[in-house]
C-alpha cells in the first residue's frame, strides 16, 4: 500500500467516523455495501479512489441536505419568536 493510499483511507475512516448519520445510511447513500465501509472503518480494507469518491459525494449531498434543514429550523425559530 502506497502512502497516498494510506492517507486516503485514513481520511475515509475519519470521514465515517464524522458523518451525521449511520454507517448504513452513510453506505446506502453512497452505493457501496455497510460491510465494506465497516471493514475500512477497522482497518481490515484499503479504501479505492473509485469508493473514496462515492463517499464524498455522499457526505457533500448530506452537507446540504443538513443545512437547508437547519435554515429552515432557524427560520422557524425566528418566526416563532416573533
Amino acid at each position: 500500500m502506497t502512502l497516498s493510499m494510506t492517507s486516503l483511507t485514513d481520511a475515509v475512516r475519519k470521514a465515517i467516523a464524522a458523518a451525521p448519520g449511520s454507517v448504513n445510511a452513510l453506505a446506502a447513500r453512497a452505493g457501496v455495501s455497510q460491510s465494506l465501509l465497516a471493514r475500512i472503518q477497522s482497518g481490515d480494507r484499503t479504501v479505492t479512489p473509485a469508493v473514496a469518491a462515492k463517499v464524498a459525494k455522499a457526505l457533500e449531498l448530506w452537507s446540504g441536505e443538513c443545512a437547508r434543514a437547519a435554515r429552515g429550523i432557524r427560520q422557524a425559530l425566528r418566526r416563532g419568536t416573533r
